[in-house]
């Protein structure tokens, strides 16, 4: 395997991030198709805001009953509402997760004999983590997209032009990484480029 400074003996781990709507989503999916372990941490986010009750205390101390709905289930939408508005509200919810998504990735890749991982981090540079990865991978659309994305999607010109702002912009995260692929064309397009990652990246290992 390629060797790094990164935590994981003997497993090569990529780091997959990009702003919000570039496509972050689907090159995840390639990488599954292709034999990788993939992690998303929205995906830990969603299972650690359903089921640990030290959070969800947290969140009833800080925010209330306004945040769960009428069956007593965390409304991801309403504290998005929350902290896509506030500053201040976003950097104490993360607080609050980060340390636990990023305790329960490095628990799925330490735990299993997989050797390939890709782990989707939105914030991966924000938060200052690419000494985890041997690689880190950013998914680039223009701004322009990423708001006709998250329109498709429902939200807002306010909620999208909010969830955009909240993160570090595509192009600075195109400059701290590794690689930069084009999430702004087909889906087809999208493959080829993590397929063409793929194979320079299998090249580069040492042969047994």
């Amino acid at each position: 395997m390629i060797t790094c400074m990164c935590p994981f003996p003997g497993k090569s781990v990529v780091g997959l991030t990009g702003g919000i709507a570039c496509g972050k989503s689907a090159a995840l999916e390639i990488f599954l198709r292709n034999g990788w372990e993939a992690i998303s941490t929205d995906q830990l986010a969603a299972e650690i805001l359903a089921t640990d009750q030290t959070v969800r205390e947290k969140l009833l101390g800080r925010w209330k009953i306004e945040v769960f709905d009428e069956r007593g289930i965390v409304d991801k939408r309403r504290i998005a509402e929350i902290v896509f508005n506030e500053t201040r509200e976003r950097s104490w919810l993360e607080g609050v997760l980060h340390p636990l998504i990023r305790e329960a990735w490095r628990e799925k890749i330490e735990s299993t004999d997989q050797s390939l991982f890709v782990v989707e981090i939105p914030l991966l540079f924000e938060n200052d983590l690419q000494s985890h990865f041997v690689r880190t991978i950013s998914l680039f659309a223009s701004r322009e997209l990423q708001h006709q994305r998250l329109l498709e999607r429902g939200l807002s010109d306010h909620q999208a032009n909010a969830r955009i702002d909240s993160q570090m912009a595509p192009e600075r995260k195109a400059e701290l990484a590794d690689v930069v692929l084009l999430g702004s064309g087909s889906h087809e397009f999208l493959e080829r480029q993590v397929l063409l990652f793929l194979n320079a990246f299998s090249e580069k290992q040492p042969q047994p």
